[in-house]
């Protein structure tokens, strides 16, 4: 680094993990300059504007939102001064199949575990709320013990502080206990949750993040424990406003935002990190480079020499697969958020996880319908109904026969379910996994990170810090993990390591 501890920074990649820390960094008084070899920046989350219709893509909602006014209090401005964040005003509502014929409904209040509580009991009978509390807090503890010790420490690619750290992790006899990496998360609610329908309840979570339940570790669990402590929150006008409000944030703190600019290479002086090489042949001189992508820089062969020996491949995960739904009119009572589960949801993760993957005949579909009148002409709604597929390259999301049965499928699969708007369709637009992949540079679509959850899977998760030095990385691919909240942390993390010019 030059002596006057002023770094150069090039980051890799514009997702909200590569934003972040640009604007945490730039506020440290570096010198930051982002490289998105995509037209626009924020990752897989973005927006579809049409027709005065509005749809985000990729995260749809927000838990810990902690996490992120930690990150614009901290970089000038608290979050509600640039975006409208507000809690979940309806409850999420799950419908499961029932012997009957008729489904069977629970609307789970937002951020009230007594309220969860009363409708598990009303929905499933006497003893299912119990047992749901028993598992939270199981989770709570699993919490506890994980956070301080491993999701809030940056990992590390040094072997033996890293074997130090990944033993310190919650490794006494009563941490253990209580985060039983040994065990899944399909182990876990089989052993806690009597009612089938709350173990579906549980193991959506799992699919969510791109896992089989019966390969995700059980301290998976913490992710219902987040969204009933501290609750699920929506960003009026689409959560792609909040990527927006931080692009600005970087442009107010002077980081240079270079988008159609694709890294090939990060180059070296010496044994550590001196630049990167640009796709049109021009060089960028860095001190630091931070990689915020969908696999480990040295996977990508982006970084060559000593040091990118081992590099991490992210495991195999499955992928989302989003139709974006204009219509007439509104559905009364409609929830923002509710999951159609499939007639036998244990044995949906199955097909996607089979040695031949396969989309599932009957799978789960989450219907998001905020009631938000930015989002569309008055008198109309825009929904997105999104569903776990395997990843593009094991299925041809790009053929011309998905784009045309698909959407039917789909709108039949909802009527089938008690949602009903065939009628009521002006257009939709189909979001594949081949579409994300070709956006975001994330192999086949898939969730980076998924599957690399706890302690015991965190060799197979992109350091924070490279081996090379000089090198850094963020984002889903990289610790603590996917999902909007640790991909801040990610940022906070690599942050800190680098410090204050």
């Amino acid at each position: 680094m030059r002596s006057t501890d002023v770094a150069r920074i090039v980051i890799v990649g514009a997702g909200i993990g590569g934003l972040a820390v640009a604007a945490r960094l730039a506020t440290l008084r570096h010198e930051v300059t982002i490289c998105e070899r995509s037209s626009s920046t924020g990752g897989a989350s973005g927006s579809i504007v049409r027709d005065g219709f509005t749809f985000t893509t990729g995260p749809g909602l927000l838990t810990l939102p902690a996490v992120y006014r930690d990150l614009f209090l901290k970089t000038g401005a608290a979050i509600e001064d640039v975006v409208d964040l507000v809690p979940l005003a309806s409850p999420t509502r799950e419908s499961f199949a029932a012997a009957t014929g008729a489904r069977t409904v629970v609307d789970l209040p937002n951020a009230s575990r007594s309220g969860t509580h009363d409708a598990f009991e009303a929905g499933f009978g006497p003893g299912a709320g119990d047992d749901w509390q028993r598992l939270l807090h199981r989770a709570g503890e699993m919490w506890g013990v994980t956070r301080k010790s491993f999701i809030e420490a940056p990992l590390l690619a040094d072997p033996a502080r890293r074997a130090e750290r990944l033993r310190s992790a919650g490794s006494g006899r009563a941490d253990l206990r209580v985060t039983a990496p040994w065990r899944s998360l399909r182990s876990l609610g089989r052993a806690t949750l009597s009612d089938p329908r709350l173990r579906a309840h549980l193991e959506r979570f799992a699919a969510e993040a791109g896992c089989h339940p019966g390969k995700a570790p059980a301290t998976l669990a913490t992710l219902p424990y987040l969204e009933e402590t501290f609750g699920v929150w929506w960003v009026r006008g689409g959560l792609h406003r909040m990527t927006e409000a931080l692009h600005a944030r970087c442009l107010q703190r002077k980081v240079k935002v270079r988008t159609d600019t694709e890294v090939v290479a990060i180059e070296r002086e010496g044994d550590r990190v001196g630049g990167v090489r640009l796709a049109d042949g021009g060089r960028l001189a860095a001190d630091i480079v931070i990689t915020d992508l969908p696999t480990d820089p040295h996977a990508a062969g982006l970084v060559s020499g000593p040091g990118a020996a081992g590099a991490r491949r992210v495991p195999a995960a499955s992928a989302t697969l989003e139709l974006h739904l204009a219509l007439r009119g509104h559905t009364p009572e409609m929830p923002h958020r509710t999951y159609l589960f499939a007639d036998d949801p244990g044995r949906e993760p199955d097909a996607l996880f089979a040695r031949r993957p396969a989309p599932p005949s009957d799978p789960t579909l989450c219907v998001l319908a905020p009631d938000d009148p930015t989002l569309a002409p008055e008198g109309h709604s825009a929904w997105t109904v999104q569903l776990r597929v395997p990843p593009h390259g094991v299925v041809d999301w790009a053929s011309a026969a998905v784009r045309d049965t698909y959407p039917a499928t789909l709108l039949d699969l909802l009527a089938r379910r008690g949602l009903d708007v065939r009628d009521r369709v002006l257009w939709s637009e189909l979001r594949t996994p081949a579409d994300v992949a070709a956006a975001t540079g994330a192999p086949g679509g898939a969730a980076p990170g998924a599957g690399a959850d706890g302690p015991r899977n965190a060799p197979r998760r992109v350091p924070n810090r490279s081996a090379v030095p000089g090198l850094f990385s963020v984002g889903a691919s990289a610790h603590p993990g996917g999902g909007l909240p640790r991909v801040g942390m990610s940022a906070a993390l690599v942050a800190e390591l680098i410090g204050r010019a």
